[in-house]
């Protein structure tokens, strides 16, 4: 038994709300449960889909993207108005804070 990932979709969030070189990627997984019924007989179940959203700050060098936090959600995503909530509290230095002058 074992259960296989495949990535089904991915896109950029947020990405103008952010500060230049962070991004948030969420990608959409379909989960499958593999069973080996004998040498050549496999079955396969679907177990539903798990989003995986990824904080990520590119610095601007080749090869070079840091991965800062990662949240699993299966079966229901959150809204973007949870997800942006949730970024913006653990992540205060990313979002861009826009000033009204008078």
């Amino acid at each position: 038994m074992m259960i296989v990932h495949e990535l089904v979709g991915t896109e950029n969030l947020f990405a103008g709300q952010l500060k230049e070189g962070y991004y948030v990627v969420r990608e959409k997984y379909n989960m499958l449960d593999i069973h080996q019924c004998s040498a050549d007989v496999f079955q396969q179940f679907d177990c539903g889909t798990e989003e995986v959203i990824t904080v990520v700050f590119d610095p601007g060098n080749e090869y070079s993207l840091v991965c800062l936090d990662v949240y699993t959600f299966e079966n229901k995503s959150p809204s973007l108005a949870e997800l942006k909530k949730t970024l913006q509290t653990k992540h205060q230095d990313i979002f861009q804070i826009e000033t009204i002058s008078a």
